[in-house]
């Protein structure tokens, strides 16, 4: 399999080397009524000497064209691995919650799972636990998000596959 690591990466983050650029795609997703939805994302991965990758994502509802974009979420955080090939995750959501995420590297595969969630007051989604699946299939990042909140068990709530821009 041919892994890229890009130039001036910091050696501590050769395993997620693969991440590092702009994504850009479309996907589906199911809202806690479950109701479906299409939506066009941007996620980009970026580095800075530390031992630790950046990471911002935004997703835009699709209207009913393809054609209309209305803002839905927008995430930011930072993905730091351990030398056991072990992740841990950081990300905070505009909707108002913060979640610390854990898991596993294994070569272009990233499992990982929600270890806390803190909710502002005033969060727009009662977010409570999730489950994540990161992975390189031809040349693609695809992924999927399982998501719990208060009222609803953990089930699926977005799947994306995304080109390297």
């Amino acid at each position: 399999m041919d892994i890229e690591v890009p130039e001036g990466l910091n050696p501590a983050l050769t395993a997620l080397g693969w991440l590092v650029g702009r994504w850009e795609g479309t996907g589906n997703g199911t809202d806690h009524d479950g109701n479906g939805f299409e939506f066009e994302q941007r996620i980009e991965f970026n580095h800075n000497g530390g031992e630790y990758l950046y990471y911002a994502s935004q997703t835009f509802l699709l209207g009913s064209e393809g054609a209309d974009q209305v803002p839905m979420s927008m995430e930011t955080g930072f993905w730091r691995p351990k030398k056991d090939a072990s992740l841990e995750v950081v990300l905070t959501s505009a909707d108002g919650w913060t979640e610390v995420l854990v898991g596993k590297i294994q070569v272009t595969r990233i499992d990982l799972m929600t270890d806390a969630v803190v909710r502002t007051e005033s969060a727009t989604v009662s977010h409570s636990a999730g489950q994540r699946l990161y992975g390189k299939v031809e040349g693609d990042l695809m992924y999927v998000l399982d998501r719990a909140t208060t009222e609803h068990e953990l089930r699926p709530h977005m799947w994306a596959r995304l080109k390297r821009t």
